[in-house]
C-alpha cells in the first residue's frame, strides 16, 4: 500500500517526492544560502521502506521550517548573538547530539564513509584557493579550509549535512547571522570527526570518543554588538564607491574574518590596540607579513577611513598600525623567473597537444608560449577571444582590452605576436575558433552573481588557475616560483640581454613606465613589432 500523508506523494515506478514552497519574505536570504528561490524538493528513491520514507519527509519538512523561522528571526533582529567561545561550546552539544542521534542504530558503515567522502572532496576540495594549487606541499594539512572565503563557500552545505537547522530547533535557538555563522563554522570544524565515529559504531566499536571533552561549557548571557558591524561597514563601502570586483573578491575575506573577531564589539567599538593584536595575529606560516600588510591593512584602513570621512565611525583604529617585513632570503639563483630547464619542460610539455579541441587543451598548448613570447600576465592572455587577434600591415598583434576582461592597468593595449608563433599555427587555431573565448567555453552562459559583495569568478581566471595546477604537476614547483607569472620575469631578462630597451620592453609588458618623461610618446605596435622580432625563439633541444 503507497504510503498516503500531505506533501509527500508516491511517484510512478517507485520512490516519494515532496514539495514546500519557500515563503515570499525571505526568498531572497533562502536563495543565498541554499540555492533554491521558490520550492524546496525532496526526493526519496524507489525500494526505500515507508515508514522510513515517512521519517524523512518529517525530518526535511522541520528543517524547512527552521531554516524558515530562523531567517526570519535574523531579518527582525531576534536572533541570539554568540561569542567565539559560546559558539564552539554549542557546537560540542551538537556534536554529542548528532552522534547520539545515530549510533543506536548506524547502519553500514559504507553510509558513513560515502557521507565523509563527499565532505572532503566535494564539499571542502572544490572551494580550495590558488595558492593550494599552485603548491600544495605547501599546505600538507589543508589549512587554507578555514581561511574566510573557503568558510563562507561550504556553510549551507556543511549546514544541511549536520542538520543544523534541525539541531538548533530542538535547543529552541533562533542565532543572528554572525552567531550562525560562527556556530556552522564550528560545527564544520567537528563534522568529519562526527562522521568518522559512526562509521566506527558502525563497524561495531563502540569504544570511547574523547572529542566531546575537548568542547568548553557553553554558557547564556549573550552580548550584543553595538553600532554598525564590520560587514555592514564593508557593504556600505562597496555600495558607495564600486571599487573592481577583484578587489571587492580579495577584500571579502578581510571583512569576514573582521566580522567574526569583533562580532561583540561591532565596528566603533575596536580600538587601536585591538585593531593591532588583531592584525599582527593575522601573520602564519602560509600568510606571509607582505600579504597582510598589503592587502588586510590596505583593505582595513581604506574602509575604516571612507567610514570615518561618512561619520559611520568615530575613528579609525588601523591608521597607525604598521606591520614590519622582513627581508626575504632569496635562494633562487633566476629569482623569480623560470630557468631555462624549466621553460624547457613547460614548452615541451605543451607541445605534446598537437591538434588541441578542447578548451583546456588550447590552454595547455598555446598559454605558455604566448606568455613566453609577449611577457604578458597569464590572465590576460586566458581571456583573449579570436577577434582580439588582428593583422596589421603584415604582422600579428593581440588587442589586450578591458572589454575582454580585468587588466591590472585597466588601459588596453596591444601587443604584437611573435613570428615562432605564427610558425606553429597559432594563427590557424584561432581562424579556427572563430571570434570567440580561445581558452574557456563561452559557449553556455556563465551564471553570475548580483551580489556585489560577491563577484563571480571569471571563466578566464578559473583557466589561468588550472594552468597553474598543470605547470606545478609537470614538477616546476619550486614555492619561490610563480608557475604562471614567472613567464613575465624570464621575458623582462631576456629583454635585457638583447638590449631591447626598456621603455619598449615595459609597453610590451604593460609596465607603468618608471619616469614621466617615457610616458610621453609610448611606442607603436609597428616599432614593438620590430623589436620583438630580436627576441630568440627558444630552443627545447
Amino acid at each position: 500500500m503507497a504510503l498516503r500523508m500531505v506533501g509527500l506523494v508516491a511517484v510512478k515506478g517507485g520512490g516519494f517526492v515532496a514539495r514546500k514552497g519557500i515563503p515570499a519574505d525571505v526568498r531572497d536570504d533562502y536563495v543565498r544560502l541554499y540555492g533554491v528561490r521558490w520550492e524546496a524538493q525532496l526526493r526519496i528513491p524507489a525500494g526505500v521502506p515507508s515508514a522510513f520514507a515517512k521519517t524523512q519527509y518529517s525530518e526535511w519538512l522541520a528543517e524547512i521550517e527552521t531554516r524558515v523561522a530562523t531567517l526570519r528571526a535574523q531579518r527582525n533582529g531576534e536572533g541570539q548573538p554568540l561569542t567565539r567561545l559560546n559558539a564552539i561550546a554549542l557546537a560540542g552539544r551538537w556534536y554529542n547530539w548528532f552522534v547520539k542521534l545515530h549510533e543506536n542504530d548506524p547502519g553500514p558503515a559504507k553510509h558513513w564513509k560515502e557521507m565523509g567522502d563527499y565532505l572532503v572532496w566535494d564539499v571542502i576540495y572544490p572551494e580550495a584557493p590558488e595558492s593550494y594549487h599552485d603548491n600544495p606541499k605547501a599546505d600538507p594539512h589543508w589549512e587554507w579550509q578555514k581561511e574566510p572565503e573557503v568558510r563562507e563557500a561550504v556553510r549551507p552545505r556543511v549546514a544541511e549535512l549536520a542538520r543544523v537547522a534541525t539541531f538548533l530547533a530542538s535547543e529552541g535557538r533562533a542565532l543572528n547571522t554572525t552567531a550562525h555563522a560562527l556556530f556552522v563554522d564550528a560545527v564544520s570544524d567537528n563534522l568529519l570527526l562526527a562522521i568518522m565515529v559512526l562509521e566506527r559504531r558502525a563497524n561495531g566499536d563502540y569504544s570511547r570518543d574523547d572529542t566531546p571533552d575537548s568542547f568548553p561549557q557553553f554558557t547564556d548571557g549573550p552580548v550584543r554588538g553595538s553600532g554598525v558591524s564590520c560587514w555592514e561597514l564593508f557593504e556600505a563601502f562597496v555600495t558607495a564607491t564600486t571599487p573592481a570586483p577583484n578587489t571587492v573578491a580579495r577584500w571579502r575575506a578581510v571583512f569576514l574574518e573582521m566580522q567574526r573577531e569583533f562580532a561583540e564589539v561591532g565596528a566603533d567599538g575596536i580600538s587601536e590596540d585591538a585593531a593591532r593584536k588583531w592584525v599582527h595575529g593575522l601573520i602564519t606560516e602560509r600568510r606571509t607579513a607582505i600579504t597582510v600588510r598589503e592587502i588586510w591593512l590596505s583593505a582595513s584602513r581604506r574602509v575604516f577611513s571612507w567610514a570615518r570621512e561618512h561619520k559611520r565611525v568615530r575613528q579609525n583604529p588601523f591608521k597607525e598600525v604598521k606591520v614590519d617585513v622582513p627581508r626575504k632570503v632569496q635562494t633562487r639563483e633566476d629569482g623569480r623567473s623560470f630557468t631555462t630547464a624549466e621553460a624547457r619542460i613547460i614548452l615541451k610539455a605543451s607541445l605534446a597537444y598537437q591538434k588541441p579541441v578542447t578548451p583546456t587543451e588550447r590552454t595547455r598548448r598555446w598559454v605558455p608560449w604566448l606568455c613566453a613570447y609577449s611577457g604578458a600576465r597569464s590572465g590576460e592572455i586566458t581571456q583573449l577571444r579570436g577577434g582580439d587577434i588582428e593583422e596589421r600591415n603584415g604582422f600579428y598583434v593581440m588587442k589586450l582590452t578591458p572589454e575582454a576582461g580585468t587588466l591590472k592597468t585597466g588601459k588596453p593595449r596591444v601587443v604584437p605576436i611573435h613570428e615562432h608563433l605564427i610558425a606553429q599555427g597559432f594563427i590557424e587555431m584561432v581562424q579556427q575558433v572563430g571570434n570567440g573565448a580561445l581558452f574557456y567555453n563561452d559557449k553556455t552562459p556563465q551564471k553570475t552573481s548580483n551580489d556585489p559583495l560577491k563577484p563571480s569568478r571569471s571563466r578566464a581566471d578559473t583557466a589561468r588557475a588550472h594552468l597553474g595546477t598543470w605547470v606545478r604537476g609537470l614538477g616546476v614547483d619550486d614555492p619561490e616560483l610563480s608557475p604562471n607569472h614567472a613567464w613575465r620575469h624570464l621575458f623582462k631578462r631576456i629583454g635585457d640581454e638583447i638590449e631591447m630597451p626598456e621603455k619598449m620592453n615595459d609597453a610590451i609588458t604593460g609596465h607603468t613606465q618608471a619616469t614621466e618623461g617615457r610616458k610621453y610618446g609610448p611606442p607603436t605596435a609597428v616599432a614593438m613589432a620590430e623589436a620583438l622580432k630580436k627576441f630568440p625563439r627558444y630552443k627545447l633541444d
